[in-house]
C-alpha cells in the first residue's frame, strides 16, 4: 500500500479500545487524536491482529503466480478459509531468501469491518493488518496489547515474519510458554531470525520484575520494555487489501453512479428532443406564415384566373358545336327507328344534363335503345343513366338521363 501525501487518519486497535491517529502531510508524525474524523475525510483501517491470519512459508520459486499457488495450498493445509465474494483478502511479501528459496509472509484479513466502522465505507482509502503499521526491533520477539489481548510478533531482517493473538491475561509464565511454543515451531522451520531479546511495548504500564526472571528462565531472553512506537504507513509498502464488504459497497456506489449518469444522459437527450421538436415546430410555423403571406400576395392573381376560368366555362357551351341543343336533339332523335319506338320528351337542363323520355312497343326494344344511346358516337361525351323500363300493357315507358363527362367542378367557398 502506498502512503498518501495528504492528511490522513488511521483507525487502529489500541491496548484497550480503538484509537484514531492523524498524520498531516507526507512525512508528518502521526498523532493520537481524541475525536473521530469528519465524514468525507480519508482514513486507513487497521485490522486487529486477532481477526487476521498470519502465514509464513518458504517457497522454492520467485514467480508471483507460483508463490500465490503455494500460499493457497498452505492456507488450505492450515484449515483457513478466505472470505467469499469480491475484494482482496490475502496479501504477501517476501521477507528473506536462501538461495532459490524465498521466505514469504502472507496475511489474510476478514471480509467485514468492526460494526462502528461500517458506516464510513466511502471514507476508507486503505486497509492493513495493524502490526504492519509498526517496524519490529531487530533480533527480538515483540509483545504488545490490542483490545485487552496480548499479541506476539516475530521478525526477520526488521520485517514481520509472523504475528499471532495470544488472548487476554497478564504477562506471566503461561503467556511465555505460548510464546515459547511458537518460537520453537518457527525456529524448526527456520522462519524466525536470530533472537537475543524479548521486547514489550507498553502504554506506560510497569512490567513486573518476576516476569523478567520468568522470560529469562523460559525463553532464555532478557526483557526490554519500551513505549509502543507511533504507527507509520511507510512500513506497509507493498501490502494491499480490500474487504468484500467494502468492495460490494463500492461496486454498488459505482453502479449507482452509472445509473445516475445514464438517467442524466437520458434526461439530456429528452430535453434535446423536446428542444428539437419545439425548434422544428417554430420553423414550421414560420414557414407556414411565410407561405400564407405568399398565398395572400398571390390571391388577387388567383382570383382573376378563377374569374376567367368561370367565364370561359360559361361560354364553353355556346362555343362547342357538339353541345348545341339542336345538335344534341338530332343525335338523340336519329337513334329512334320509324316503328316500335317514339320520343315523348327531350330536355336540356341548365347544368347541361340531357333528359330523354319515350315509349317502346316492348321491353326488349327499350333495352335495345339503351345500348344504342350508350354507343352513339355523337353522344360519347355523356354518361347515361337509364333505369329499367316501366311496363304498361303492351307499352314500355322508359327514361334516360345523360350527364356531361367534362362538366366543370363547382368550388364551394
Amino acid at each position: 500500500m502506498k502512503s498518501p501525501s495528504s492528511s490522513v487518519w488511521l483507525r487502529l486497535p489500541g491496548p484497550r479500545a480503538w484509537e484514531w491517529w492523524r498524520r498531516d502531510g507526507a512525512s508528518g508524525e502521526p498523532k493520537a487524536m481524541t475525536e473521530a474524523p469528519k465524514s468525507g475525510e480519508s482514513a486507513v483501517y487497521g485490522f486487529a491482529s486477532g481477526v487476521c491470519d498470519s502465514v509464513p512459508v518458504w517457497v522454492s520459486a520467485s514467480d508471483p503466480e507460483i508463490i500465490g499457488q503455494v500460499l493457497q495450498m498452505e492456507i488450505e493445509r492450515l484449515g483457513l478459509r478466505l472470505p467469499i465474494g469480491n475484494g482482496r483478502h490475502l496479501s504477501w511479501k517476501p521477507v528473506a531468501s536462501d538461495g532459490p528459496r524465498r521466505l514469504v509472509h502472507a496475511v489474510a484479513v476478514p471480509g467485514t469491518l468492526e460494526a462502528d466502522s461500517q458506516g464510513r465505507a466511502g471514507d476508507w482509502t486503505g486497509f492493513l493488518p495493524s502490526p504492519l503499521f509498526f517496524r519490529p526491533p531487530a533480533r527480538s520477539i515483540v509483545l504488545w496489547r490490542e483490545l485487552d489481548r496480548w499479541v506476539v510478533g516475530f521478525e526477520s531482517g526488521e520485517s514481520w515474519v509472523h504475528f499471532q493473538s495470544l488472548g487476554p491475561g497478564e504477562l506471566d509464565a503461561e503467556l511465555l510458554r505460548e510464546v515459547q511454543c511458537l518460537q520453537l515451531e518457527l525456529d524448526g522451520r527456520k522462519i524466525s531470525g536470530p533472537i537475543d531479546g524479548l521486547t514489550v511495548w507498553t502504554d506506560g504500564e510497569p512490567v513486573r520484575a518476576a516476569f523478567r526472571d520468568e522470560a529469562l528462565q523460559i525463553l532464555g531472553l532478557p526483557v526490554r520494555v519500551s513505549p509502543k512506537p507511533s504507527p507509520s504507513l511507510s512500513h506497509a509498502e507493498g501490502w494491499s487489501y480490500e474487504p468484500a464488504e467494502i468492495a460490494a459497497e463500492r461496486e454498488r456506489q459505482a453502479n449507482l453512479r452509472r445509473w445516475m449518469q445514464l438517467a442524466l444522459i437520458s434526461a439530456l437527450v429528452y430535453v434535446l428532443l423536446i428542444g428539437a421538436g419545439v425548434t422544428d415546430l417554430m420553423l414550421r410555423r414560420k414557414a407556414n406564415a411565410e407561405l400564407r403571406s405568399k398565398v395572400d400576395q398571390l390571391e388577387p392573381t388567383a382570383s382573376v384566373i378563377r374569374d376567367a376560368k368561370e367565364r370561359w366555362e360559361a361560354v364553353d357551351l355556346a362555343l362547342d358545336v357538339n353541345r348545341y341543343p339542336v345538335e344534341l336533339f338530332y343525335q338523340v332523335a336519329s337513334l329512334f327507328p320509324e316503328k316500335g319506338l317514339r320520343m315523348t320528351h327531350f330536355e336540356i337542363r341548365e347544368n347541361g344534363d340531357i333528359v330523354v323520355r319515350g315509349e317502346a312497343s316492348s321491353p326488349p326494344v327499350a333495352i335495345g335503345f339503351k345500348a344504342d344511346l350508350e354507343g352513339a358516337k355523337g353522344l360519347e361525351d355523356y354518361e347515361w343513366n337509364i333505369p329499367a323500363p316501366e311496363i304498361d300493357g303492351d307499352t314500355a315507358t322508359f327514361a334516360a338521363f345523360g350527364t356531361y363527362r367534362f362538366a366543370p367542378v363547382t368550388h364551394e367557398s
